[in-house]
């Protein structure tokens, strides 16, 4: 009797043991491999390609390949310029960064270019498979204008807070796409104001370590 007894108890702990890993090992594939897997995936399928000008705007299209929304997806922009490349805002308009006022164009805050939830977000919704349309920069005669995320001017609404306003010249810069269900994807962005029809080219890259 008592070895049967103490045979079942076995039997029971062992159960439980089994039972606990079981739960252990699902709980881990449900609330972290799996979300991790996903956020990989996501990070992943973010692709970016140029569009012909559209006026004086230069255009790209950021592409969800995924199958999950990239929430609150925001981009940053950083420009190997120095001093010498900033110009005074022309007439009628206003920058952050100024020849008197130069800070390194490092992971400068751009808009999108959507009117939705407010006109030219800091941040947006991407869903699968959407491409969301934004423009870096744009030319003048004699410049290059980077927006920074109070976004671009509105017709007839008063005067627009660029970013900074370059010299018309080639660039080199880095696009940085972080959102809260990705991890930072990076992008080499060369920037050839006299490419009258596509002045950007792209192409992935590793982002730079913080």
């Amino acid at each position: 009797m008592d070895d049967t007894f103490n045979i079942r108890l076995q039997l029971a702990l062992w159960g439980a043991i089994a039972g606990g890993l079981v739960s252990l090992v699902a709980n881990m594939v449900l609330n972290t491999m799996i979300p991790r897997i996903r956020r990989w995936n996501l990070t992943r399928k973010i692709r970016v390609y140029a569009e012909p000008t559209h006026g004086m705007h230069a255009r790209l299209r950021v592409v969800n390949g995924g199958y999950w929304t990239l929430g609150n997806s925001m981009c940053y922009i950083s420009i190997e310029a120095t001093a010498d490349d900033v110009l005074p805002p022309p007439n009628g308009e206003q920058a952050f960064v100024t020849p008197g006022e130069f800070i390194p164009l490092e992971e400068m805050q751009l808009c999108w270019s959507v009117w939705s939830p407010t006109i030219n977000p800091m941040k947006v919704d991407i869903y699968a498979k959407e491409r969301q349309p934004l423009s870096p920069c744009a030319f003048g005669e004699n410049y290059v204008m980077i927006p920074s995320e109070h976004g671009w001017l509105i017709p007839n609404s008063g005067s627009r807070i660029a970013r900074v306003f370059l010299r018309r010249k080639r660039y080199t810069a880095v696009l940085k796409f972080v959102s809260a269900d990705s991890n930072a994807r990076c992008f080499r962005l060369m920037i050839d104001p006299d490419n009258t029809v596509m002045p950007l080219t792209i192409a992935a890259m590793c982002c730079p370590s913080v």
